[in-house]
């Protein structure tokens, strides 16, 4: 029952992470030290929705929207009906694809703070919405580490 509660909280805790994360500064882009632009995941996507860059939004939609919110969704469900759940339920088989993929997120992030520090005529400086996003990255990849350790408890019982 503890190892639920614990289990649950750090769910929610990565949830909250990942939610306050979308809409918080990223980075800020500084161009020729006179402009500069703060980015947020939510305004990434508006931008590349309005200058038309369709690829790279849907690749972000899918790996730093869909995929993580999937992603928590099947951990809490399992979470919730952790006594129910049979090792061949579709909710663990789905929650064991998602997590494969749990890393990309942040692979797109690094590739967007790496693109804009090789540029010369620009810099970039990091805020505390990257160190949430990577905070509830982290908490997923602990949530799923004992989610594994919780399913292979339950089944050597």
């Amino acid at each position: 029952m503890l190892q639920r509660f614990i289990y649950l909280l750090f769910v929610m805790l990565g949830i909250i992470a990942y939610l306050v994360s979308l809409f918080s500064p990223l980075l800020t882009i500084s161009e020729l030290y006179i402009f500069s632009n703060t980015l947020t995941i939510y305004s990434m996507m508006e931008t590349l929705v309005s200058s038309g860059e369709w690829l790279l939004f849907i690749a972000i939609f899918i790996f730093a929207l869909v995929l993580p919110s999937l992603k928590y969704l099947l951990l809490l469900i399992y979470g919730i009906y952790l006594n129910s759940l049979t090792p061949s339920s579709k909710i663990i088989t789905i929650l064991e694809a998602v997590s494969k993929w749990a890393m990309l997120d942040v692979f797109i992030i690094a590739l967007l703070i790496s693109s804009i520090k090789l540029k010369s005529l620009a810099s970039a400086q990091t805020h505390y919405g990257i160190y949430l996003f990577v905070t509830a990255v982290l908490i997923a990849m602990l949530c799923s580490f004992l989610y594994k350790r919780i399913h292979a408890s339950k089944s050597d019982a």
